[in-house]
């Protein structure tokens, strides 16, 4: 399989759930991404195209970390770091979410200068809250709070793409491209998410580390994924990992004359790390409704050993 990254550069602020509609994340998730993928395949009439081939493997999808200028950011790995760190840099190691992957090595040798790494991380972006309000005739305008994450210049969010043709990947261009006059996360219609997306060579540093998980003894997932309920016991031996409640409602006006939620399903998050990489889902988490609904749970793993 081969891999290419799209850095999504956005235009406006974002508004990316975690559980709060007050707060809003820095990064997307896999499953969100497929999601939104699926209803621009709908649109452009290729969805039974679109689902085949990640039911193939023939496309494999991150969720969307950091980027800042020419660095690109993975999840810090869920491995606990021997080193002669000051209490302070402990702390500082311990808040941070993303790891320039060109310092991964340094990272898991105790040796990066995390100080320096958490200044340059902390020039991502801004939070803010802004105020909305539903107008509902014969009613009391009702305001609320909305919580948007505004990227600095030069920064933004890369998406790793896996895939096995050529065919794959312009499926995956063209469905971004599509997909970037709407806009990704909540609020799209208050004109929230609006980004351009640009087709990237990812650094050989990760690419390198990717290609060899198949034989690494510990690997990081990359997405949020599950295993097979067969599997399960023994992808959790040795492994430190979170799992995430992922849940939701099917925007969908073919699947049902009402809103219907999806099934609560639970997924590893990026950075659980394993020893060895599994083979990932695609969730169908649909409720008696007219058509699947497809929750994404298949993990791109790179290494993280520092095992020659």
């Amino acid at each position: 399989m081969e891999y290419t990254g799209f850095k999504l550069v956005f235009s406006t602020s974002v508004h990316f759930g975690n559980g709060s509609l007050e707060n809003s994340d820095n990064r997307i998730y896999a499953d969100t991404i497929f999601s939104v993928l699926c209803h621009e395949a709908v649109k452009l009439e290729c969805i039974e195209e679109l689902v085949s081939y990640v039911k193939n493997e023939k496309i494999k999808l991150s969720d969307a970390f950091p980027f800042i200028g020419d660095s690109y950011y993975i999840p810090k790995p869920m491995i606990t770091i021997e080193s002669e760190r000051n209490i302070d840099d402990k702390k500082k190691a311990k808040k941070l979410e993303f790891i320039n992957v060109d310092l991964i090595d340094e990272y898991l040798d105790g040796s990066m200068d995390i100080k320096r790494e958490s200044e340059i991380l902390s020039n991502l972006g801004k939070s803010d809250i802004i105020t909305r309000a539903v107008i509902q005739s014969n009613e009391d305008t009702k305001p609320y709070s909305v919580g948007t994450y505004l990227f600095s210049e030069g920064a933004g969010l890369y998406l790793i793409v896996g895939y096995r043709d050529e065919d794959a990947l312009n499926m995956i261009t063209k469905l971004l491209h599509s997909l970037s006059y709407v806009g990704i996360g909540g609020k799209v219609s208050s004109g929230l998410g609006k980004f351009n997306s640009e087709q990237v060579k990812l650094p050989i540093s990760l690419t390198d580390k990717i290609k060899r998980a198949e034989e690494s003894s510990s690997v990081m997932s990359l997405s949020v994924g599950m295993c097979d309920d067969m599997d399960l016991e023994n992808v959790c031996e040795n492994s430190n990992y979170i799992l995430s409640k992922r849940s939701g409602f099917i925007n969908s006006s073919t699947y049902s004359d009402n809103i219907v939620k999806k099934q609560d399903f639970y997924l590893f998050r990026a950075g659980s790390v394993f020893s060895r990489p599994f083979k990932g889902l695609i969730k169908d988490v649909a409720i008696k409704g007219k058509h699947p609904v497809y929750r994404y749970a298949n993990p791109i793993f790179m290494e993280v050993s520092n095992d020659e």
